[in-house]
């Protein structure tokens, strides 16, 4: 993220080394890792920041050097743990993670290159070099085996279904056969502990579950989620707040899934949530039947965000998907009703 973000104000490692006054091998090992950022004092990291800032950085990207850093500390802690479960020092107990982090984590483990990068001029280096962040084939093992036992370990409590969902989640970026069966079985342990008519930590981690297998191509699990478990008015609201969660609407840190239930409706917008799925109705995207009906209830419940551009992106993005034919009947009778929602607003 460093040699991305100099890379970005067009300096080298020499100038930016010349301007924090440090030696070139400081740099080169903070880019590499072999001197982790981590490591340096907090005072030494804000001036780097503002360094940083002052040569023109632009504030996102030092936002996500942040994020790295939590990436870093993660990685960093799941490397090192050997024996028990450490319930409360473990990095995915403890808050609820962002979706700049799990892009930064599914860089390190499925090569898939943030979309923050879409736009930002990459760092050119002479010979072979590392187009992201890297693990050893051993280091990934330890990962994924040390990711599975935690979550086999995790108690049923808040805490503890927490740890599971978000360990579930990120294990899923290992696309072997072993993972991928070890997931069913742990979404079909998870759903026992489930009641069907009501919102508990245990049904987001079966939400999670059911995304986590859709991304491996197994759309039955969450096929089964939206019947089954989207059908009372609290997880409606449990499944938005989530959304509202992960794409930045709703700001605040969380430390643990029950914001999902306990935050109003009222505190986030909606818009950037409307526009975010309206890009994602498509017939190439595994969740495609979740994004459906989460817009189908998210203009249910926000009407006021469909201005006329938003109505039209989204009348022409259902249309298009219908046409397709790629949905299942639920979501084509969900955005039925959203194209007729939008003709009833045109009409006022």
């Amino acid at each position: 993220m460093l040699k991305t973000i100099r890379g970005s104000i067009g300096l080298t490692q020499e100038d930016l080394a010349e301007r924090f006054q440090v030696d070139v091998t400081t740099v080169q090992g903070w880019e590499s890792g072999r001197r982790p950022l981590m490591a340096v004092s907090a005072g030494t990291y804000l001036r780097l920041r503002h360094t940083l800032l002052r040569m023109g950085a632009s504030v996102r990207l030092l936002e996500q050097l942040d994020v790295a850093m939590e990436a870093d500390r993660f990685v960093g802690y799941v490397l090192g743990a050997d024996g028990a479960l450490e319930l409360d020092g473990h990095p995915l107990a403890t808050w609820v993670i962002t979706r700049p982090f799990t892009d930064l984590i599914g860089w390190v483990f499925a090569g898939t290159v943030p979309g923050i990068f879409a736009s930002t001029p990459q760092v050119s280096r002479r010979g072979p070099s590392a187009t992201g962040p890297q693990l050893a084939s051993d280091e990934q093992r330890h990962v994924v085996t040390h990711l599975r036992s935690a979550a086999e370990q995790a108690p049923d409590t808040v805490d503890g279904a927490l740890l599971r969902r978000q360990a579930h989640y990120v294990v899923g970026f290992d696309s072997s056969s072993e993972t991928v069966e070890w997931l069913a079985v742990m979404q079909r342990r998870e759903q026992r502990l489930l009641r069907t008519d009501e919102w508990s930590p245990s049904w987001a981690v079966v939400r999670s579950g059911a995304h986590t297998l859709a991304r491996t191509g197994d759309g039955e699990a969450l096929s089964r989620f939206i019947q089954v478990h989207i059908e009372a008015d609290e997880t409606e609201i449990a499944n938005l707040n989530y959304w509202a969660y992960w794409l930045g609407e709703l700001g605040d840190p969380q430390v643990s899934d029950t914001f999902m239930t306990e935050t109003d409706l009222d505190a986030w917008r909606g818009t950037r949530l409307l526009d975010h799925l309206a890009t994602k109705l498509h017939a190439g995207n595994p969740y495609v039947d979740v994004v459906a009906h989460t817009m189908w209830s998210l203009i249910n419940r926000k009407p006021e965000i469909l201005d006329p551009d938003r109505s039209d992106t989204v009348s022409t993005a259902a249309r298009r998907l219908l046409d397709e034919g790629a949905v299942s009947p639920q979501s084509r009778r969900e955005l039925e009703e959203v194209l007729y929602a939008l003709r009833i607003i045109h009409r006022r």
